[in-house]
């Protein structure tokens, strides 16, 4: 496979969440300042980056969502909300991943840790993070088509995050 039949995947973690309001849901929980401030630094970053995604995979949590609509505009791709990402595990992650559309050549994931963190440390050939921070991005390359993704089929290209870009 030569450099443009590549795929890519971006994990992201949400971005920085407001405390909780009483009575309020961990799910509902909106975006804090930080977060609002990181999102629009990344979404710019994203515009500039290459591999951009065209499909982006949320949480259905209020706080995934949110970061989520940063990384659709910096990448001005597809949204798309998924129930199963709500603090899933690496396998239930993957299992959405796979389930991108066969046509997308560049996807990324607006989910939760430690799910997230535990699939960037599996997905590809070694330890990439002992946690993915707020709005923690990691990139990945793989040969294979979407349904065929799995653990140790990806190969590590970079981490980012508010702070280091």
């Amino acid at each position: 496979m030569t450099e443009t039949d590549m795929r890519y995947i971006r994990l992201i973690r949400h971005a920085k969440s407001a405390d909780p309001e009483t009575g309020q849901t961990d799910f509902d929980r909106a975006l804090n300042k930080r977060g609002r401030r990181d999102g629009e630094t990344m979404q710019t970053w994203y515009s500039q980056q290459p591999h951009k995604a065209s499909w982006v995979w949320s949480s259905a949590a209020v706080r995934a969502k949110l970061t989520a609509a940063y990384v659709t505009s910096g990448f001005n791709a597809t949204f798309v909300e998924d129930k199963r990402l709500y603090l899933a595990s690496a396998e239930a992650l993957l299992d959405v991943l796979k389930s991108t559309p066969e046509d997308v050549v560049s996807v990324a994931v607006v989910a939760h840790n430690p799910g997230l963190t535990h699939l960037a440390n599996v997905l590809g050939d070694g330890h990439v993070t002992d946690n993915l921070v707020t709005f923690g991005t990691a990139l990945f390359s793989t040969e294979l088509a979407w349904h065929d993704l799995r653990p140790g089929a990806a190969r590590f290209i970079s981490l980012d995050t508010p702070k280091t870009i």
